[in-house]
Order: C-alpha cells, then sequence, then structure tokens
C-alpha cells in the first residue's frame, strides 16, 4: 500500500493497483492535482467522504491473509498554511486536526473488527527533540492520537529519518490501532541519503512492514 500527499492523477506506483483519492486541490493548480491518494495491491474500496474531503480520505483494504484495514490518508495544515477560514498561524492545524480527528474515531467505532491506519503528511514532528511545527500542535496531535486509540510507529525511538539523516525528522507519519493484530517491524526512511532529494520531494518517504502470522506486508507513506 502507498499514500502519497500533495499529488496528482498521472503519478502511481505502477499497474495493478487500485486507488481511493481526494476530492481536488484547495488551491490555484492543475485539476488532476489531489492532495491525498491511497494506492493498493489488495482490494480497495473507498469509503464515504471524509469530513476534510479535500485534504483526507478513507478506504477499506482487505488483504488476503490478515486483518482487513481502514485506512485514512491525510495532509495537515503547515504553520504557514490556511485551512477553511481560519488563517496560518497554527489555528489551521488545530482546526483541521479537530475535523479529522473525529473521523478517525467514527470509522474505528463503526469498524470494530477493523484495524485503523492513518498516514500522510502531518506537517509536525515527533521526535525526542524539536524539528518541525510547533509545541502545541505536538501536543494536540498526541491528544488526538491517544483519544481515537492509535500510535505513531514513527515517533520517538522509531523515527527512521531522526535515526538516519539527523537533525531531519518524520512529519510524515504512519500511525495504527493500540490493539492492532498486525504488528509493525522494519522502519524505513527513503532514498538512503543524508537530505531529501529535492528532485523527487522536499520530504523523506517512510516505509514500515506490518506483519502477520503468514508474511510481511508493506505500507509506504511518501511526502509531497
Amino acid at each position: 500500500m502507498w499514500v502519497l500527499t500533495e499529488t496528482h492523477d498521472s503519478i502511481s506506483p505502477g499497474p495493478g493497483f487500485g486507488r481511493a483519492a481526494t476530492a481536488g486541490a484547495d488551491r490555484p493548480g492543475d485539476s488532476g492535482e489531489r492532495w491525498t491518494a491511497i494506492w493498493s495491491r489488495f482490494p480497495i474500496e473507498a469509503l464515504p467522504p471524509t469530513s476534510d474531503p479535500i485534504r483526507a480520505v478513507a478506504a477499506r483494504v482487505v488483504p488476503p491473509d490478515g486483518a482487513p484495514l481502514i485506512v485514512y490518508g491525510t495532509v495537515l495544515p503547515w504553520l504557514g498554511s490556511p485551512w477553511r477560514e481560519f488563517a496560518a498561524n497554527g489555528r489551521a492545524f488545530a482546526e483541521a486536526l479537530e475535523v479529522q480527528a473525529r473521523d478517525w474515531r467514527a470509522l474505528r467505532e463503526s469498524n470494530p473488527d477493523h484495524d485503523i491506519v492513518v498516514a500522510g503528511d502531518f506537517n509536525q514532528d515527533l521526535a525526542d527533540t524539536h524539528y518541525y511545527g510547533s509545541r502545541a500542535n505536538r501536543h494536540s496531535l498526541l491528544l488526538a492520537l491517544e483519544r481515537a486509540e492509535l500510535v505513531a510507529l514513527t515517533a520517538g525511538r522509531n523515527d527512521p529519518v531522526r535515526r538516519d539523516s539527523s537533525p531531519c525528522a518524520c512529519i510524515d507519519h504512519i500511525c495504527i490501532s493500540k490493539r492492532a493484530r498486525w504488528q509493525p517491524g522494519a522502519r524505513r526512511r527513503w532514498p538512503d541519503v543524508r537530505k531529501p532529494d529535492r528532485g523527487l520531494s522536499d520530504h523523506f518517504g517512510t516505509t514500515i512492514e506490518l506483519a502477520n502470522t503468514r508474511q510481511p506486508q508493506t505500507l509506504a507513506s511518501i511526502g509531497p
């Protein structure tokens, strides 16, 4: 599975993938731009629009082995980004997070037999020391994840960007249900270079292997 952020209809991981994507962009640009797209080789079903259909999309993914997943792909506003009527001063992040976090909780409650994955560009670090975002936004994000019974697999000592490319850190996170039946394995950032390849993106990609009792699968979240 891939979660692409700040992407375009012309961009695909390759043949054999199905897709669920946001409704478009809320800024001037090409009509094919999408804030978020979820791609999967496993059967994928787009779910009803999220409460933030421009920036967030939800889909049901059914691997052949292991628990089904609800995948919620997102881009949260950065400090310099407005959102709806809210100004670009951190307020936009807080307001968008509150709206999207209600979706996370609702999806968990309505799909008790699914593991929930929330992945994408959060524009906020969760590293041991500060890299990007703000303290207030970090506190709000951690609280929202806790209330939704989610854990960030890319936070603290599990941050592969901070581990391998310090002082950079993940701002693209992969989060999963606290009591998930899928168990996280290796966490990597790519490309395997000291700094992001700006010819590709100003973010590192982040990958995590999720293992069941039979075979590992890989979930990838990519920055813009």
